[in-house]
């Protein structure tokens, strides 16, 4: 099921970095952390109709007269995150993107049930994002250290 008020993320490099769009305009880049591929969802009818409920979240920001300045856009679901980068249902945000799944919440580094197993990625503790995800390897890799009796 997909909500009708997401949470999302607008980023707008152009304004640091003006290598990032031609003079005179802006290049923003626009999250809406979704569902994963599910039975529920048809992306190839949800896709257009969920675009216009993202620029009906960016007018709320003040931003209503966006659609018609657009000269280039490229909207990524699920579908494509599976099909072309390989990502397992095209979970890019992995278990869940809500607080029950956020930070300590997630599944932890070592790995409960099983001695000698350590998780490391996106769906782990810390969480998603490559700064993060390079901190969970950094945290798995201490703790196998630290299992095989190695200084970190």
């Amino acid at each position: 099921m997909l909500t009708e008020d997401p949470s999302f993320y607008i980023e707008n490099p152009s304004r640091t970095d003006d290598t990032m769009a031609p003079a005179g305009h802006s290049a923003l880049y626009v999250l809406v952390p979704l569902s994963h591929q599910h039975p529920n969802i048809d992306w190839s009818k949800e896709c257009d109709r969920y675009r216009q409920v993202a620029l009906r979240q960016l007018a709320k920001l003040g931003v209503g007269d966006i659609e018609k300045r657009i000269r280039f856009e490229r909207i990524v679901t699920p579908v494509e995150w599976e099909s072309k980068v390989g990502i397992y249902r095209g979970a890019t945000f992995n278990l869940a993107h809500n607080l029950g799944q956020m930070l300590h919440l997630r599944p932890q580094n070592r790995f409960e049930e099983f001695d000698g197993m350590y998780l490391v990625g996106g769906g782990t503790h810390p969480g998603s994002g490559l700064p993060v995800i390079f901190e969970s390897a950094r945290i798995s890799a201490r703790l196998l250290l630290e299992d095989l009796g190695q200084a970190a």
